[in-house]
């Protein structure tokens, strides 16, 4: 099995609250639990983490741009970073086996790419690996069953098969939706009724058929029917030949064939809006060639003129190439040898310059050389197709036409034929008696039309063929609805086989998902919980892409939803419990869980169930986890295994810093550091002693009084000094007495005078503590701890069942507990410290 990718080391500078650098090292204890109050910049940490892993460089709770309710990118950077001259990242080291790899990312600009080290890593997050507690209930209670479906199914790496359940349910509806549209049948049907003036409201062919032969065909000639509405049917193949027949008793046949020619050759169009006047037709094609090949022929001498140097256009591509560089443009002339000073140009630039002007010349007649060919190309085109227009023309006029017309027109097309030899003839008479004849002929077929009446087996031919058209698109329709009937149902057989498979397939895998689930859910509300399932819709529901959880809570309550039922901390451990099971399961690759404050709705007890959990469960993952109870820190102190865990906590948020962190004991560095700024240590002095004393009470096995239920864990110092004192003396074993102290120091712990003093407000003039004092008080306390030192130098005691007195921790010596006499060399040095505050 391939090893797992885990954090090596992480470093938060100008991110977020994090304004100094701040670098947490994974690489001896790979764990790390963080307290802190609220606001203090705890949740920095895991937003560091969903920044390294974002897909568009922010989180998701800030967006990609600001707007709305979302801050965006911008409060990624630390608000003093710009001031302060940092640049605003995240740097990190991970591990795999022994081979390490480096990143980084920046939390400023628009482009905030991911790193290579960083998307290895995300390749093996199957599952998201940060749970923050606000967002449980949601899942739970707020996500669609199609939400949870698609979340778990990614998790399960089943994206491709939800994609098909997904695709062919889309198909489905979309076929039956196209399937059961009227539409198409409607648009016939309104078409139909405009037709027949409402006389036929739907499509039906007898209707329509009867309609044809009693109102449309029986005024012309009432034997004469139609049997069917096609074509091919005998009464259609008579109407069609009486209309041949109309046309030629009327001659209106042979005035639109004149017509037809006339147009071909010219027609003046006048919009009926206003605009410019458009003229059609051969004539009007071949006149427009002309004056565009005029016009391209002009620009094309003009241009040729300019460029009359065309023949030195090689050379002159070639000097560019020489005097396109300053630097290594030759000193003379490579022709004639004059120094380039002495020409006419007189420098370099001023030849590249002149280059440059007699290229560009030379691309300006190319492009009117260019232009006047495909001029010449359209008029060519233009002359043939009037060409061929004009014979038909002249055919339509009588040789005893005695308006001159024929002649004229006969002169003018042999004029044409003898372009481009000789000039093209002149048009202007030609086309004023076409537009004349033309207005003419309009005239006549419309007097007509008009004489004919309604009744005219042109207009009844018409109408049926309008019929007969819409008969088709009824045809077309009926036979698309038929089709996509035929689809949808084979779409929905072929959906139900898909889904049935994938379903199965689905099920199956989540049947392995959810006995882990409910072991960890047990492990933190009890053996006796309600398992929750994870269950698909039944068979033969058409969307299976839905998740249910669900619990049966009671008899008459089976399968209902956890939400109504269930307590918020229920809740908030069904969503835990299923995240937690898919994470150690699928994430083998990188197996990093980020937990942040998920314990808010948790009472004592199942906050150390949850400290039981990780420990007995999830030692084969890498937990960074922040919270802000304290109790449930001290819990995870007390539960986790101290080779795998590190436990720091923030003292304090500084605007000119970020977070200060402390170890989540306080050392004597600590207390130093303070006296040597000047200021009072009473507060750490007292919080050192409380957990010395509660590290000796544990290792000792003293006994304790059970506390009230609203302070179940936490111990005062005076609690635990007298369980350590009343062991000590049940044991028979006295310290040896500190110098200076009148009474058992164990006494004095007790009591607590210096400490007190100095950390607690003092109603009394100049009640504060001394700093002296305190240093005292310090001295004393490390002269009386000294005394527990075991003869191997450690001070970490265990009381196994079955032994009165406790013995060394560690395994290679498990030396019985004795006090340690006192250092001649610590108690000279402690009354040397005393005697000059004493003298003050």
């Amino acid at each position: 099995m391939a090893d797992p990718t885990l954090f090596h080391s992480l470093t938060l500078e100008g991110f977020r609250a994090y304004l100094q650098p701040k670098t947490f090292d994974f690489s001896k204890k790979p764990c790390l639990a963080i307290f802190a109050p609220n606001g203090w910049g705890k949740s920095s940490v895991i937003d560091a983490l969903e920044f390294l892993f974002s897909e568009h460089g922010t989180l998701e709770r800030l967006g990609q741009r600001t707007q709305n309710n979302q801050a965006g990118p911008p409060a990624l950077m630390h608000h003093g970073a710009q001031a302060a001259g940092i640049a605003p990242a995240v740097r990190f080291t991970t591990i795999t086996g022994k081979m390490t790899a480096e990143g980084s990312r920046a939390a400023v600009g628009n482009s905030r790419p991911i790193h290579a080290a960083a998307t290895a890593m995300k390749a093996g997050f199957v599952v998201p690996p940060i749970i923050r507690g606000y967002t449980l209930r949601t899942f739970v209670e707020a996500h669609s069953p199609e939400n949870r479906y698609s979340e778990v199914a990614d998790w399960l790496q089943l994206s491709p098969l939800v994609e098909v359940q997904k695709n062919l349910r889309l198909l489905r509806r979309d076929v039956r939706a196209a399937a059961e549209s009227t539409t198409e049948h409607d648009r016939v049907d309104r078409l139909l009724r405009s037709e027949t003036g409402q006389a036929v409201q739907a499509w039906e062919d007898a209707a329509v058929l009867a309609f044809i032969n009693a109102s449309v065909i029986a005024p012309l000639d009432p034997t004469l029917t139609l049997k069917t509405l096609v074509a091919e049917d005998e009464g259609y193949v008579e109407v069609s030949n009486r209309v041949e027949t109309e046309e030629k008793q009327v001659g209106l046949a042979g005035l639109k064939q004149i017509r037809s020619s006339i147009v071909a050759l010219w027609q003046k169009t006048v919009p009926e809006n206003g605009g410019d006047v458009e003229f059609s037709g051969a004539i009007a094609a071949f006149g427009k060639a002309l004056v565009d090949q005029a016009d391209a022929q002009a620009t094309e001498a003009d241009e040729r003129d300019k460029a009359s140097g065309t023949v030195f256009r090689s050379v002159w591509k070639e000097a560019e190439k020489l005097f396109s560089d300053v630097a290594t443009a030759p000193d003379a002339c490579p022709v004639c040898a004059t120094v380039i000073g002495d020409t006419a140009a007189g420098s370099v630039p001023a030849i590249r310059d002149l280059l440059q002007t007699h290229l560009e010349e030379l691309q300006s007649y190319n492009d009117a050389k260019t232009a006047l060919d495909d001029a010449e190309t359209a008029t060519t085109q233009a002359h043939h197709q009037l060409v061929a227009r004009l014979p038909a023309m002249i055919e339509h006029l009588p040789d005893d036409d005695g308006d001159w017309f024929k002649i004229a027109l006969v002169f003018y097309q042999t004029g044409v034929s003898e372009w481009p030899a000789a000039a093209a003839p002149e048009s202007a008479a030609i086309v004023a008696e076409l537009e004349a004849r033309l207005a003419g002929l309009d005239k006549d077929i419309a007097d007509i039309e008009a004489k004919q009446g309604q009744h005219t087996w042109i207009k009844a031919k018409a109408s049926i063929d309008r019929l007969l058209t819409l008969r088709k698109e009824v045809a077309l329709a009926t036979r698309t609805v038929e089709e996509l009937t035929a689809l949808h149902e084979a779409l929905g057989a072929q959906a139900t086989l898909v889904s049935g498979k994938i379903r199965e397939k689905v099920q199956s895998l989540l049947d392995t998902l959810q006995a882990p689930m409910n072991d960890i859910y047990k492990e933190i509300q009890g053996a006796n919980a309600k398992p929750i399932r994870l269950e698909l819709p039944g068979q033969d529901d058409a969307n299976q892409q839905r998740m249910q959880l669900v619990i049966d809570f009671a008899e008459n309550r089976p399968s209902v939803a956890p939400g109504g039922y269930l307590s918020d901390s229920q809740i908030h451990s069904v969503a835990l419990a299923l995240r937690l099971a898919a994470i150690k399961k699928f994430n083998g690759a990188a197996p990093v869980i980020a937990l942040d404050d998920v314990v808010t709705s948790y009472d004592a007890d199942h906050r150390r169930a949850i400290g039981a959990l990780i420990a007995k469960m999830f030692t084969d993952c890498q937990i960074i986890l922040v919270t802000h109870d304290e109790r449930f820190f001290n819990h995870l102190k007390d539960q986790l295994a101290p080779k795998d865990w590190q436990f720091t906590r923030i003292i304090g948020l500084d605007p000119a810093f970020g977070p200060r962190f402390a170890d989540h004991k306080v050392t004597d560095e600590m207390i130093a550091d303070r006296w040597a700024k000047g200021e009072s240590a009473a507060n750490e002095m007292r919080q050192a002693e409380e957990e010395w004393l509660l590290g000796i009470a544990r290792g000792f096995g003293v006994n304790v009084r059970i506390r009230q239920l609203e302070k179940a864990y936490s111990y005062d110092r005076a609690e635990l000094a007298s369980a350590i004192g009343a062991f000590l003396d049940k044991l028979k074993l006295t310290p040896f007495d500190v110098p200076g102290v009148n009474n058992r120091f164990i006494n004095s712990l007790i009591k607590g005078d210096i400490e007190n003093f100095g950390s607690h407000f003092q109603d009394a003039p100049y009640g504060d503590g001394s700093i002296g004092d305190e240093q005292t008080r310090w001295n004393e306390f490390k002269v009386f701890r000294g005394q527990f030192e075991c003869i191997c130098g450690r001070t970490k005691y265990q009381r196994p069942i079955g032994l009165s007195k406790p013995v060394c921790a560690h395994d290679k010596c498990e030396t019985q507990f004795a006090f340690k006499p006192l250092a001649a060399g610590a108690v000279a040095a402690l009354e040397g410290f005393a005697a000059p505050d004493a003298n003050a």
